[in-house]
C-alpha cells in the first residue's frame, strides 16, 4: 500500500469515528431531551371537601412512544398521605391511550387514589415523587380544605327523643311481606300440581309394548357377522378383538344349533363334542380351521394375514348356512 492510500484509508476511518460518535451523541441527547420533556402531573377533582366526604388525587405521566424508550417507577404509596388524609382507594396504575385516534403514539399512565379526612382545616398534599429514566422528578403540592358541617349556635339543645313502640298492624305486615307471601304460595302450589301429577303418571296403565317377532337362529346370527364385519376390527390392527367376537359367534350359534356346550369348552373338546353331532364333516373341519386360527391370534400372538382374516369370515358365513335348520318347525330365537 502506498502512502498516499494509508492517508486516505484513516482519513475514512476517522470520518467514520466522526459520524459514529455524532450518531451516539444525537440518540443520547434526544433521550434525555424525551426524559426531561416528561413531568408527572397530580391534580385533584375538588379542593374543598365536608368531614367525611371523598376526593380523587389523579397522577399522570405523559410520554410519547416514539421518543426512545421510556423508565417510570412510581413513588412507593401507603395507605395514607399524611396523618389527616388517608386513602380509602388505590386504581393502581394503568396506562392508557389519550388521542388512539389522533395520536397512537401518545401514551398516558394514569393512578387515582380516593381520598377523605375526618378532621377540618387545610390539609397539604405533598409532591409524589417519580424517577424517570434515572432522574428524580416530583409533582407539584396540593392543599385540600376540609369544612365542618354548619351547626347553628342560636338554638337550643334538645333532648333524645324516647324510644316508643308502633303497635303491630296485620295489614301493615301484610303490605310489608306480600311478596314473600305471593312467591311461597306459587312454590307451593307448583309442587302440589308436580306431585299431583307424578302420582297420576304412576298408576296410569303402561302401553303394552308389540312382541318382536322371533327370527331363525341362522339369521340372527348372519346378523350378527354383518356387524362384526361393519366393525372393520382387523382392517384396524385389532385381530384379537376380532377372532374373539368372530369365535364367540360360532361357538354360541354350534351351543344352540346341536346342544353342545361350545361356550365353555376348549377348541379340541368343542371338536370332540361335535364328532358324536349331526354336524357334517366338511362343517367341522371349517369350523376347526376358524377355532384354531382364532386361538393362534390370541393366545400365542399370531399375526394373521389380511386373506386369512377375510377366510374366516367367509368360512363363518358358509359354515351357518349350510348347517342352517330351515325346517319350517325349526326352534326360533
Amino acid at each position: 500500500m502506498t502512502a498516499r492510500a494509508r492517508i486516505i484509508d484513516r482519513r475514512h476511518r476517522a470520518a467514520f469515528r466522526t459520524a459514529g460518535l455524532v450518531v451516539c451523541s444525537a440518540t443520547l441527547l434526544a433521550t434525555m431531551a424525551n426524559a426531561q420533556e416528561v413531568k408527572p402531573h397530580a391534580s385533584l377533582d375538588t379542593n374543598q371537601i365536608l368531614i367525611g366526604q371523598q376526593a380523587h388525587v389523579e397522577l399522570t405521566v405523559t410520554y410519547r412512544a416514539d421518543k426512545g424508550s421510556m423508565n417510570i417507577q412510581w413513588p412507593a404509596i401507603a395507605d395514607t398521605i399524611t396523618a389527616k388524609v388517608p386513602i380509602l382507594h388505590d386504581s393502581h396504575v394503568d396506562t392508557i391511550l389519550p388521542d388512539r385516534a389522533g395520536d397512537p403514539y401518545l401514551l398516558e399512565q394514569v393512578r387515582t387514589l380516593t381520598i377523605t379526612s375526618w378532621d377540618s382545616g387545610y390539609w397539604a398534599i405533598p409532591p409524589f415523587h417519580f424517577i424517570i429514566n434515572g432522574d428524580t422528578v416530583g409533582t407539584d403540592p396540593l392543599l385540600l380544605t376540609v369544612h365542618t358541617v354548619p351547626v347553628d349556635t342560636t338554638q337550643a339543645f334538645r333532648d333524645i327523643k324516647e324510644i316508643y313502640t308502633v303497635p303491630f298492624s296485620l295489614w301493615a305486615w301484610l303490605q310489608d311481606h306480600w311478596p314473600w307471601i305471593a312467591g311461597g304460595a306459587a312454590i307451593v302450589a307448583v309442587l302440589t300440581a308436580l306431585v299431583l301429577f307424578l302420582i297420576k303418571r304412576k298408576h296410569r296403565p303402561k302401553p303394552a309394548v308389540p312382541e318382536a317377532p322371533k327370527a331363525p337362529l341362522h339369521v340372527r346370527t348372519l346378523l350378527a357377522l354383518e356387524a362384526l364385519q361393519q366393525k372393520k376390527l382387523w382392517e384396524s390392527d385389532r385381530q384379537k378383538e376380532y377372532h374373539s367376537e368372530l369365535t364367540d359367534i360360532l361357538r354360541g350359534y354350534t351351543e344352540e344349533r346341536y346342544g353342545v356346550r361350545a361356550l365353555e369348552q376348549t377348541t379340541d373338546e368343542l371338536l370332540a363334542s361335535l364328532r358324536l353331532s349331526s354336524m357334517p364333516t366338511a362343517s367341522r373341519e371349517q369350523l376347526a380351521q376358524v377355532l384354531r386360527l382364532a386361538d393362534m391370534v390370541k393366545f400365542a400372538k399370531w399375526k394373521a394375514l389380511p386373506a386369512e382374516n377375510e377366510q374366516a369370515m367367509a368360512a363363518a358365513v358358509r359354515l351357518v348356512q349350510e348347517t342352517a335348520d330351515t325346517r319350517p318347525d325349526a326352534p326360533l330365537a
